[in-house]
C-alpha cells in the first residue's frame, strides 16, 4: 500500500512541477513540441530532402545547392570560401547567416572555410549571397584569392 501511495504522490508532484513556472515553459517548448512535430511528420509523404529542407531551413538548402552545383561542374577537391556574416550585416544590411564551415561539412561532406582560416589560401570557390540569390564563383588564381581575402579582411567572421 505504501508503494502505491508513494507512486501516486510522485506522479502528482511531477504533474504539478511540469505545470508551473519555468518547467511549464520548458515542457511546452521541448517535449510537447517534439511530440506535435512527430505526429505531423509521421504522416508526411514528402521525400527526405524536402523534410530536411523544412526542418533545417535556409542553411541546409543553400549547402545542398552548392553541393549540386559542384557535382555538375565535376570539381575535384573543392574548398569553399564563405563571405563573413558581418559583411552582410554591415555592408549589405541583410540578416543572412551563412553556415559555419563545420555545419557545411556536416550537411555536404565538403570543406568550407572562413576568411580568417589558415586554409583560406587554399580556397578555390567563393559563395556570394545577394538579393538575387546565391552564386558560386570559381577562384582561378592566387592573386584573385588574395584580392578577395584583402577585401573581406575588414569584416570579421561572426556567428
Amino acid at each position: 500500500m505504501k508503494s502505491v501511495l508513494l507512486t501516486a504522490l510522485s506522479f502528482a508532484l511531477i504533474l504539478l512541477l511540469v505545470n508551473i513556472g519555468f518547467y511549464k515553459e520548458w515542457f511546452q517548448d521541448k517535449p510537447l513540441r517534439y511530440w506535435q512535430d512527430f505526429l505531423k511528420e509521421k504522416d508526411d509523404t514528402a521525400n527526405i530532402q524536402a523534410i530536411r529542407a523544412e526542418r533545417y531551413g535556409f542553411n541546409y538548402t543553400m549547402c545542398m545547392r552548392i553541393k549540386e552545383v559542384l557535382e555538375k561542374k565535376k570539381a575535384g577537391h573543392a574548398i569553399i570560401l564563405f563571405e563573413p556574416n558581418s559583411y552582410y550585416r554591415d555592408s549589405l544590411h541583410m540578416t543572412i547567416h551563412v553556415p559555419e564551415p563545420a555545419v557545411f561539412y556536416y550537411y555536404t561532406g565538403l570543406e568550407g572555410v572562413w576568411i580568417n582560416s589558415p586554409d583560406a589560401v587554399k580556397a578555390n570557390f567563393l559563395v556570394r549571397i545577394s538579393g538575387k540569390g546565391v552564386r558560386l564563383d570559381a577562384i582561378k588564381t592566387p592573386g584573385q584569392r588574395q584580392q578577395i581575402l584583402d577585401f573581406y579582411k575588414k569584416y570579421p567572421p561572426i556567428l
